[in-house]
């Protein structure tokens, strides 16, 4: 939670204009309006003595609002509680204060992917052109292109599932944001 407050204060606004800043700009709101409703609470104090000291208590005659004042902080409460955990239960879906992470993240799954994929065609286009007397089969049984494909099942299989993960992790983030809008 610190960390998600001090990346947003410290101006990462620009670089990510829709990210968490809708969580941190919600955030601060409701500790603007819990803070002016204690406030209010103030309004409500009158002095008082009880035979040796004053002290401060609720005019009796405004017993009312300090009801409708103690509900309307508890409803604030509430919201600065449901937004702090808006706030973690993003910060531990995304591993950080913003969705860069995970965005990065997938680019570099993606693009190591199809790296792999290149590697496998490149290994199959040399071994074709160097073997024209070959079978497109029997190409495809050279140890070149065998280690190529044998490494781009193998890279698929790791890097598909960690692709499916973090899209998944990015829309459920997506759905925070869009919940706190």
């Amino acid at each position: 939670m610190e960390e998600f407050l001090k990346y947003w204060e410290a101006g990462a606004r620009a670089s990510h204009p829709i990210d968490g800043n809708v969580l941190y700009d919600k955030y601060k709101s409701a500790l603007v309006d819990l803070e002016t409703s204690r406030l209010k609470t103030c309004k409500l104090l009158v002095p008082a003595n009880n035979g040796k000291v004053w002290h401060p208590e609720f005019d009796p005659d405004q017993i009312e609002q300090v009801v409708a004042l103690s509900n309307e902080i508890n409803e604030k409460k509430e919201t600065l509680r449901s937004i702090t955990q808006a706030i973690t239960d993003f910060v531990t879906l995304v591993g950080g204060p913003s969705l860069q992470l995970l965005e990065d993240k997938f680019s570099t799954a993606r693009r190591n992917l199809a790296m792999y994929n290149i590697k496998a065609k490149n290994a199959t286009s040399l071994a074709t052109n160097q073997n024209r007397h070959m079978s497109p089969t029997e190409i495809q049984d050279l140890p070149n292109v065998l280690t190529a494909n044998a490494a781009l099942a193998e890279a698929r299989l790791s890097l598909e599932a960690e692709m499916a993960d973090l899209l998944g992790r990015l829309e459920k983030a997506r759905q925070i944001l869009e919940k706190a809008r």
